[in-house]
């Protein structure tokens, strides 16, 4: 595994942009596995470690899932806050890095971006393989996809801070949540699977030997012969049972052939007969009065129709009359008026007349206007009818009901009329022709009996039928049951010797687990032996070495053989112990994984920290990512890692920006003439 470059934005002391080139340098002539973050307290260092976990596994970045809320009010405090006291609407982290799988290495990128609104929160993962969107599994399923990926479990081997090395040389926890983790990168793991699958095989298959296959075959046999019997039973009570239904309905059938003969199907009508003459009647009583009323009113005019148009005619003069005698009136008193303007001499100012030419005009003008009103006024008739404009138009509409409509309506309501009478006259003659109810009250009392008796005949045969389909359904479950065991007895004749085959297999597995085990466990005790050594600067302090081969647990062994507690050492030497652990267990997996450590000198003397320097963070990875101070990894540490440096970076935070700001380069800048710390 290698990390290519971690891109941060809005995220702690981070504001815009910063990418971080994390690409050791491997040539056939220089190895450069470092890249170095210097920063005072502060600056970021932390928030950069912490980058990498919640970039790769989200809510689950503290080694357990946290609930939503309590993640997204972690992002939010989290957030860069912006020197008005603000907080960032984004942020994003993108961690890019190579994975080798099944012997090929692929390319992947992780991008996790935030947006936050002021009151909630939102995140969007993007998952890129070998350059385009991961295909391998839904987007829902790319955090688990992370997940199996780079267990969190296994990121506690490689990702790790000064503290947690304390916790892990101190036993507090740590070993407990990284067994998993070193049992998959020995491959213990699948060891173990496979012998549990075969353990759970042969104790289901020898719990299925202690099956009586006999008694219960003969247990089903005996259920089986007591439903056969059953449904025999049922159908010879269903086939009686129809013959009595048969015969009742063939009774029923005389009963109201009878009843019929003597009128009955007139009789059971009667009482719906007498109900139909009544509404019948109330019916004709209701024509009848619309007759009545129509006789009353406009009626007797439909049978003087030459009147009636003469009347019309004679309205409609009268009106028109009116409207000419107004309009006469009118022009009067317009003339009037007109006969002032004229006068004036005014008037006629556009005629180039004399005085004396103009007042001719005018004078015959107003002498023909009024000669022709005159003839108009001649005498036309006078009106007889003296009724209002609205009086008129009743008139009018009643002559025109008169003529038109009145006539279709008698004669619409005759018709009726004579339908509902001999309907009502039917209606009376079957009444007439229906027995009496002391006639038919015997025969109808004793077909109510027949259709009660077979009421009961029917009820019966449904609940029969409900019996006998409940019985079959039953026996068809009895013979499946006696078939599967039947089947199921036939193999289990034949796993005896698979049963057999599995025990030898599961202490087979249980030995080579053991042997597996216990060379693991020697090799990783050979190169925990060899890091401590190294790392420790102390030849005569260990000689030797166990290890619990159930939770990795050492226990360090002086050169007489006598335990040495974990108390006895300094607290830069459990640093050393824990440093040199995880060194052992990835020299053992034989899988190459990087190491990213925040402050990994804190606790060590000079002589630890030259044995660390020289042994650890120089060879023990083919990447090694440090986070330090200038007093951690000061000058003269710093020219000791230069030719094993690829890449350098420094964190300052600026107060009055309230940022960090990176620059390339450790707290001292590289001279360009001799490659030596200024």
């Amino acid at each position: 595994m290698r990390f290519r470059r971690l891109d941060i934005m809005n995220f702690g002391v981070f504001s815009e942009e910063q990418s971080f080139n994390l690409m050791p340098i491997k040539t056939l002539d220089a190895s450069k596995p470092i890249i170095i973050f210097g920063g005072n307290n502060g600056t970021g260092k932390t928030t950069l470690l912490e980058a990498f976990k919640i970039c790769l596994y989200g809510k689950s970045f503290k080694g357990r899932r946290m609930p939503q809320a309590k993640y997204n009010r972690h992002v939010v405090s989290r957030l860069h806050r912006n020197t008005d006291g603000s907080k960032a609407t984004n942020a994003s982290i993108t961690l890019e890095f190579d994975l080798a799988r099944v012997g090929i290495v692929d390319n992947f990128l992780v991008k996790r971006i935030w947006k936050f609104d002021g009151s909630d929160i939102t995140e969007k993962l993007d998952v890129l393989h070998n350059n385009q969107q991961l295909r391998e599994v839904n987007e829902e399923q790319w955090q688990d996809f992370l997940m199996e990926l780079i267990p969190p479990g296994l990121s506690k081997l490689f990702l790790f801070d000064g503290e947690k090395i304390q916790n892990l040389a101190r036993g507090q926890g740590e070993n407990q949540h990284i067994i998993g983790s070193i049992n998959a990168l020995l491959g213990l793991d699948l060891i173990e699977e496979l012998r549990y699958d075969v353990k759970t095989y042969v104790a289901r298959e020898s719990a299925q030997q202690k099956n009586d296959f006999d008694g219960k075959l003969t247990e089903i046999r005996t259920r089986r012969k007591n439903i056969e019997l059953k449904i025999d039973s049922l159908l010879q009570e269903k086939a009686s049972l129809q013959n009595k239904i048969t015969r009742v309905n063939f009774e029923i059938e005389n009963q109201e052939l009878s009843i019929s003969t003597m009128g009955g199907g007139f009789a059971s009508q009667r009482e719906e007969y007498k109900e139909k003459a009544k509404l019948i009647e109330g019916k004709i009583e209701a024509t009848k009065e619309q007759i009545r009323s129509l006789c009353a009113e406009l009626l007797p005019f439909s049978f003087i129709p030459e009147l009636c148009l003469a009347l019309k005619n004679r309205l409609e003069d009268e009106e028109r009359e009116q409207q000419r005698q107004a309009a006469l009136t009118y022009l009067n008193l317009a003339l009037n008026d007109l006969t002032k303007d004229i006068g004036s001499t005014l008037f006629l100012d556009a005629l180039k007349l004399s005085r004396e030419e103009k007042q001719l005009v005018a004078s015959e003008a107003i002498k023909a206007m009024k000669n022709r009103i005159q003839k108009m006024n001649g005498h036309h008739g006078e009106n007889i009818h003296v009724v209002s404009s609205l009086e008129r138009r009743d008139i009018l509409r009643w002559i025109e009901l008169a003529l038109s409509r009145t006539p279709s309506e008698i004669q619409e309501l005759s018709s009726c009329l004579k339908v509902l009478e001999c309907e009502a006259e039917i209606i009376r003659g079957y009444i007439f022709n229906a027995p009496s109810d002391e006639m038919l009250k015997p025969l109808f009392l004793k077909l109510g009996q027949l259709h009660e008796e077979l009421g009961k005949l029917v009820q019966k045969q449904a609940c029969l039928e409900t019996e006998y389909e409940s019985s079959t359904t039953e026996l068809k479950s009895i013979v499946a049951e006696q078939d599967s065991l039947l089947n199921e007895k036939t193999q289990f004749d034949k796993c005896d010797l698979r049963v057999q085959l599995a025990t030898k297999a599961q202490s087979v597995l249980e030995e080579y687990l053991q042997l597996t085990r216990a060379e693991k466990i020697n090799e990783f005790k050979e190169n925990f032996l060899e890091c401590f050594s190294l790392l420790i600067g102390k030849q005569n302090l260990v000689g030797n070495a166990k290890v619990a081969s159930e939770n990795f647990d050492i226990t360090l062994l002086s050169p007489q053989g006598i335990p040495i507690a974990k108390s006895e050492l300094s607290a830069g030497e459990r640093q050393i112990y824990a440093m040199a652990m995880i060194w052992a267990l990835a020299k053992t997996s034989g899988r190459p994984l990087p190491f990213i450590i925040d402050t990994p000198l804190g606790r060590l003397d000079v002589d630890h920290r030259n044995n660390v320097l020289e042994n650890f963070l120089i060879s023990a990875s083919h990447q090694m990512i440090i986070f330090s101070t200038n007093t951690e990894i000061d000058k003269p540490h710093f020219n000791q890692l230069n030719p094993y440096i690829a890449k350098a970076y420094n964190l300052e935070f600026d107060s009055t920006k309230g940022k960090t700001t990176v620059k390339e380069g450790y707290f001292w800048k590289k001279s360009e003439d001799n490659n030596e710390l200024q």
